[in-house]
């Protein structure tokens, strides 16, 4: 399993996928419950990488997470990856996962922006984009 992190300076997206790129759980947390929230996860789902993307905020979170990581000797390893345009892909996973409603079913989706923050979605990509660049397949 692999802990997926979009980091934000609000709001961090998270995802937990399979080895192959399959999502177990995604969630948009509050920045600074980042560190709780793996605590929690990895009880659940005993991911053994995490990758976050290298945008916003990465340098303030990246240091706490390596910081939780190296508590009780964890086997997690950590890598850092390239989030451009994760936004846009993301914008469109959305769309892809959550079906419109009302007026919304009428207007080209070019035209729309998702209702809600997507930051879920983007840390699914980055972690699809990990399993991509190491040579795995996903489904």
């Amino acid at each position: 399993m692999i802990a997926a992190i979009d980091p934000g300076s609000e709001k961090t997206g998270t995802a937990i996928l399979q080895d192959d790129g399959t999502l177990v759980e995604k969630k948009i947390v509050p920045t600074k419950q980042l560190v709780s929230y793996l605590q929690q996860a990895y009880q659940t789902w005993k991911f053994h990488h995490i990758v976050m993307g290298n945008g916003t905020n990465h340098k303030h979170l990246q240091p706490c997470v390596e910081a939780w990581i190296r508590e009780d000797d964890k086997t997690i390893t950590f890598s850092l990856i390239d989030e451009r345009y994760t936004t846009v892909e993301g914008r469109k996973l959305y769309f892809k996962y959550t079906p419109r409603k009302g007026w919304r079913r009428f207007v080209p989706l070019a035209l729309q922006y998702p209702p809600e923050p997507v930051d879920d979605f983007v840390a699914w990509i980055i972690g699809l984009r990990y399993i991509r660049e190491k040579g795995g397949k996903t489904c």
